[in-house]
């Protein structure tokens, strides 16, 4: 066992050789900034004061080579050879966590399974213990017999009880659309949850949003437990979509309407079929999103879905005055095996 020493907070863990230094604070109860999980997304960068590490498996795109000779370190893909201090980020602007509870082994037995869209699956189940969590965050679900896991957000809000939905892309010949296709009624899972930072702010500011595909399922936890807590700001929600067919829980979308007050939902089809479906705008989100919104500096925006996606959204709000630190991007990175993946 090594030990952590964070700089300044003072904060100490203990790490074992076979773990990354962000799951073993996590485990800790100690609050970091991170996201992806495998090194894609650089949000749990930080910086080497002393010791020795071994990050060989941090992608040479997510770090630059300057400044990884100056010591910085994605935690996350990062294993303690001694002990260490690290110098935790915390530039000016940087926003406070509060507290978060550490993700905790669970065993769950799966509910249903349904097809939504030729691309997109509901998972349900139901875990042998509640778990605890921000409407937002995500759960990594074991994928038996291989070693590897696969991170999914929760659809449902917080106080669902014991049973926890997820809305899951299909990768056709992925490691988990392979073990999915033998999922039945009663069949017994391993997971470990809560993880990630993705949560509603009550700041008091309105809150556009932004999602495609299975990046809904984060929002409609957002929204839906928005709505149980009586949250009163105004929310903009965009969901790209293909056509159609592929818009997903519009029933649940309507009656959160209802809920809201001062909620709107733009669903966009770049495909074409906008005019048989009520309030739908035939494009890509980001143009919708750019005529709608020419001064962004009084919102908070959630964005979850393809890098790309949230990149472009994010880039476009920081150019009509959306501060950065007030984007809460949550990126669904493709699986690259081995490393554990978003869906």
């Amino acid at each position: 066992m090594a030990r952590v020493t964070l700089v300044p907070t003072g904060q100490e863990f203990a790490v074992r050789e076979d773990e990354d230094i962000l799951t073993a604070a996590l485990h800790s109860g100690v609050n970091l900034r991170y996201g992806c999980r495998h090194g894609n997304c650089s949000s749990c960068k930080h910086w080497l004061v002393d010791g020795d590490v071994d990050d060989s498996a941090a992608s040479v795109y997510a770090i630059p080579r300057s400044e990884r000779e100056d010591g910085a370190i994605l935690l996350c893909c990062t294993f303690a050879q001694t002990d260490l201090v690290i110098e935790i980020d915390q530039h000016e602007g940087m926003e406070e966590l509060p507290p978060m509870e550490p993700p905790a082994p669970r065993q769950a037995t799966v509910l249903g399974v349904r097809g939504l869209t030729p691309a997109l699956v509901e998972l349900r189940v139901e875990v042998d213990e509640p778990v605890r969590f921000h409407a937002g965050q995500y759960v990594e679900i074991a994928v038996a017999g291989t070693g590897e896991r696969r991170s999914y957000s929760l659809l449902n809000p917080p106080g669902s009880g014991r049973e926890l939905v997820f809305c899951i892309k299909r990768i056709p010949g992925g490691v988990f659309d392979g073990y999915l296709e033998g999922f039945e009624s009663g069949t017994r899972l391993d997971l470990e949850a809560p993880f990630g930072t993705m949560f509603l702010r009550d700041t008091g500011r309105p809150v556009v949003a932004a999602a495609i595909g299975s990046g809904i399922a984060p929002i409609l936890s957002i929204l839906t437990d928005a709505a149980d807590r009586g949250v009163d700001v105004p929310i903009r929600f965009y969901y790209g979509a293909r056509t159609a067919a592929d818009l997903v829980y519009r029933d649940e979308i309507a009656a959160l309407s209802a809920r809201l007050p001062g909620f709107s939902f733009v669903p966009c089809l770049s495909q074409g079929g906008a005019e048989d479906v009520p309030g739908a705008r035939a494009g890509r989100l980001t143009r919708s999103i750019a005529q709608d919104i020419p001064d962004a500096s009084t919102f908070d925006a959630y964005l979850c879905g393809a890098p790309e996606m949230c990149d472009a959204v994010g880039r476009l709000l920081e150019a009509k005055g959306l501060p950065e630190a007030r984007i809460h991007a949550d990126k669904f990175y493709p699986a690259v095996e081995p490393v554990p993946a978003r869906a």
